[in-house]
């Protein structure tokens, strides 16, 4: 196989592994408001508040 080949089949590659590393980032450390992280993440407050 070409090297022009495969640097173009391996870069796709690392792109979307860069995508995937980012999105797990966002999921660990989410920026959300604090009536968010209240009611859905840390479950502290009973309803929604209005």
């Amino acid at each position: 196989m070409k090297p022009v080949l495969k640097i173009l089949l391996y870069v796709p590659c690392l792109l979307l592994i860069a995508f995937y590393l980012y999105v797990l980032i966002l999921g660990f450390h989410p920026h959300v408001s604090d009536q968010y992280r209240a009611y859905y993440i840390d479950h502290t407050i009973p309803v929604w508040p209005e």
